[in-house]
């Protein structure tokens, strides 16, 4: 059933406002301010962009579970508001109109899964059969554990909690095995009693449409093929707003028009990553909470945790917390210009907490990082991973972040794998770096190029790459002596440094270590 109020609905007030823009600039230190130069402030500054005009809705509609929500969409004029009463709305795939809005009453839930009831006992397992596959993995997938089957997008749930799914029997409890061939399901813990869910739907939201707004909804349990996502606008002037979007196979919000807004979200516990971007100009993701994603495991050195924004320009990540993710906390990608990270909180990453790779002009200012790049059961340091990483970038300004390290710190390198864009002017300024061990830091902080050796143009003067002004605070000030510091061609020696060759090196000989 349904409920149309053909009353006019009054043109929405956007819930974000140019103010947090304008204080990119505001929030800087003086420093950067004065070495970025000009080329860097200007950017900064077209950074500032004009929020979509949204369209007045025509009418309202209500809705409750059980509505086919594409009809609905599909006979009302663009520019509907449609509010979704409490209660579960399964398997709902939806491509709005222009102007469209949804708004879901506490409790309005999109779930992309099926209930599974038909259970059989087969000697040490339980089986559920009649069950059709979504699609095959992709090839360039790989996951952490060889008898892990995360490149394919469907999961298991019992009682809101996904099982590992793998590739073959035999299973024990906590996993599932699905027999594609025959359409079966086999579990190891018994389900009666329980909630058991398939996710068989790819997608919650997606389109070409402009100036769609999607607000308090629970959008879960969606079969979203690995790096796609179960909320994936390709239209522009999307607003996401106040959403959970969560237990998705893939990604939870994938962003691939312009001046999109994703505002005051719980991205969690996705398959692959939270939020992320492909493509577009002028994306805003803001106050959102990113955490306790890539439960699936997919593999490091391939797009997971907690958001990947890869091509994109001046795409803004601001106020946001990332906690918790398998992977990298923050990650620009793929020819991203004028990525701008600020105010963020990066915490507990198992990978990189921000980084820059291959790239232009990113900016990383002001954000709060601590206890990432390690195992965070066992406190093991990731190998190859830093709190903040430049690579394959150039002109990047990181500034202003408070750093608390187990492993790590700060860190810049030169071209890898098939990335042409060369390591020059990396400015590294007033940055506070608390390391909390009592060894040689396990990923010393400075600059390291193996790929274009001692000529690399990460350490001519003239490429203007330098560290300056960053704070340096020790259990002791013994580690002083300690080889923390590294600037040269490669990682080894002779190229490691202490603090006295660090400075004598030209780098942070305005800095304080103590």
């Amino acid at each position: 059933m349904k409920t149309i109020n053909t009353q006019t609905n009054p043109q929405l007030t956007l819930q974000h406002s140019q103010k947090s823009r304008e204080q990119t600039k505001r929030s800087l230190p003086a420093t950067v301010e004065r070495k970025i130069g000009a080329s860097s402030y200007a950017l900064i500054v077209s950074l500032l962009i004009i929020a979509p005009v949204r369209i007045a809705s025509a009418s309202t509609v209500t809705l409750t579970p059980g509505a086919n929500i594409q009809a609905a969409i599909n006979s009302n004029p663009a520019g509907t508001t449609f509010y979704l009463a409490p209660g579960v709305y399964r398997m709902q795939s939806l491509v709005p109109l222009n102007g469209d809005i949804f708004i879901g009453q506490t409790g309005a839930t999109l779930n992309g899964s099926t209930l599974v009831t038909n259970w059989t006992k087969s000697g040490s397992y339980w089986v559920s059969s009649g069950h059709q596959p979504v699609k095959t993995p992709p090839n360039k997938f790989s996951c952490q554990s060889p008898q892990a089957a995360c490149t394919y997008p469907q999961d298991l749930f019992l009682n809101n909690k996904p099982l590992s799914h793998q590739l073959s029997l035999p299973i024990s409890s906590g996993q599932w095995y699905f027999d594609y061939a025959h359409g079966l399901i086999y579990m190891a813990d018994n389900p009666s009693g329980q909630t058991v869910e398939l996710s068989v739907t790819p997608r919650a939201f997606m389109g070409k449409a402009n100036n769609v707004k999607i607000q308090n909804l629970v959008i879960e349990k969606y079969a979203s093929p690995l790096i796609t996502a179960a909320v994936q606008p390709t239209g522009s002037g999307w607003i996401i707003q106040n959403n959970e979007v969560r237990f998705n196979h893939g990604e939870g919000i994938k962003t691939q028009g312009n001046n999109e807004q994703v505002l005051s979200n719980k991205v969690d516990n996705n398959g692959e990553e939270g939020m992320c971007a492909g493509g577009g100009s002028g994306d805003l993701f803001e106050y959102n909470n990113v955490y306790n994603n890539n439960f699936t495991h997919v593999a490091f050195g391939i797009e997971m945790g907690g958001g990947k924004f890869s091509a994109t320009t001046n795409a803004q990540v601001i106020n946001n917390t990332f906690s918790n993710n398998d992977g990298n906390g923050i990650w620009f990608d793929e020819q991203s210009y004028g990525s701008v990270a600020r105010g963020n909180t990066v915490t507990h990453n198992t990978k990189d907490g921000i980084r820059c790779e291959y790239s232009h002009h990113c900016l990383i200012s002001n954000n709060v990082l601590t206890y990432n790049t390690q195992n965070q059961t066992t406190g093991t340091c990731t190998p190859n991973g830093r709190e903040i990483t430049i690579t394959a970038s150039d002109y990047a300004t990181v500034s202003g972040n408070t750093i608390t390290s187990n492993c790590s710190g700060i860190f810049v390198g030169g071209q890898q794998q098939n990335e042409a864009v060369l390591p020059i002017g990396i400015v590294v300024t007033d940055n506070t770096i608390t390391y909390s061990g009592s060894t040689v830091i396990y990923e010393r902080i400075g600059g390291a190029d193996g790929t274009l050796g001692s000529s690399s143009p990460l350490f001519n003067p003239k490429d203007g790459s330098y560290f300056d002004y960053n704070t340096y605070h020790f259990k002791s000030t013994s580690m002083l002596n300690l080889t923390n510091w590294v600037w040269g061609g490669t990682a080894g020696q002779p190229y490691w440094k202490n603090w006295s060759q660090w400075r004598a090196a030209g780098q942070d000989t305005h800095g304080s270590a103590d």
